[in-house]
């Protein structure tokens, strides 16, 4: 494990901390509790935190290029200005209801995020990675996915990234900029299991992967290969997912989440009465991260 100075930048009790993203024009931290409805903001240059959004179940965020957020959640995928501004852009594909976890935005100002349909008794069904363009047509582009979770493009946009969590697994996909098309899907990170499951990840500018790992206690940093090349402890178990910010994108934010979930990925052994999380660290790099691209849809 490498040791980083850690701090709580927001000391708070989110049931399920999520999909941090870091504003550059605003220089401020967005972020999710996914099981209270909310959204949050936190600037660092004056200490403040404010609620954006109530009662729309958000799981995933990007920024839009003219304005507002694109928002994933349990109802789709919304184009969101203000609570009394929103446009859903997909609910619904094929006969199938969207229920999306994470998405990610690409450099033609795309959507893609994947569905997720799992109870306390495991999956009901297998989700499906979609891609949203910026007609609003969709189409899916993977499916059989387990438990879907994190997103990320590589600094070339030649690869897409993608999380599944009950499959403990990373794969990465080569990526067609111009069409849109993933291809080769290879696993490049298997994580065992007493190291917790792969959530939220990023991309740092040398184009290595960011990752937390739910009920591991740690964020992990691999190469393009997914070969280990750094750990960091985290002093709570579930580490949601992690987002570079700061004025030079040095810093590395951290979600965490103090409701536990239990099921059956748990590590064997596992303690839920260790703390389990809740508030938003920070934690200082010699890395350099990169900003997200930014969805291009209208109102």
């Amino acid at each position: 494990m490498t040791k980083a100075r850690i701090e709580i930048a927001v000391s708070d009790n989110n049931r399920t901390g999520e999909a941090p993203i870091w504003d550059v024009s605003n220089e401020r931290l967005l972020w999710v509790d996914i099981e209270s409805s909310l959204v949050f903001q936190f600037s660092p240059r004056n200490q403040e935190k404010s609620v954006v959004s109530r009662g729309l179940s958000v799981s995933g965020i990007g920024l839009n290029r003219n304005g507002g957020m694109i928002f994933a959640g349990q109802a789709g995928l919304h184009l969101w200005y203000s609570e009394n501004d929103c446009r859903t852009l997909a609910c619904e594909y094929e006969n199938q209801h969207l229920c999306f976890n994470d998405m990610i935005v690409d450099a033609r100002g795309r959507v893609y995020a994947g569905t997720l349909y799992w109870t306390e008794h495991g999956m009901e069904q297998a989700g499906k990675l979609y891609m949203l363009d910026t007609d609003c047509s969709i189409r899916v582009v993977d499916e059989g996915i387990q438990l879907s979770n994190g997103l990320a493009f590589s600094p070339d946009d030649r690869l897409l990234y993608y999380a599944d969590s009950a499959a403990r697994c990373i794969y990465a996909y080569e990526y067609d900029l111009t069409t849109g098309s993933l291809q080769n899907r290879r696993t490049i990170v298997d994580v065992p299991p007493e190291q917790g499951i792969p959530d939220g990840m990023t991309v740092d500018s040398e184009g290595f992967l960011w990752v937390a790992h739910w009920y591991g206690a740690q964020i992990v940093r691999y190469d393009p290969d997914g070969a280990v090349q750094r750990r960091i402890h985290m002093p709570v178990k579930q580490v949601s997912s992690v987002a570079f910010g700061g004025h030079d994108l040095t810093e590395l934010y951290v979600t965490t989440a103090g409701e536990y979930w239990p099921s059956r990925l748990a590590p064997p052994g596992f303690n839920p009465k260790t703390p389990m999380g809740g508030s938003v660290y920070r934690i200082a790099l010699d890395i350099q991260g990169r900003a997200e691209h930014l969805a291009d849809f209208s109102r």
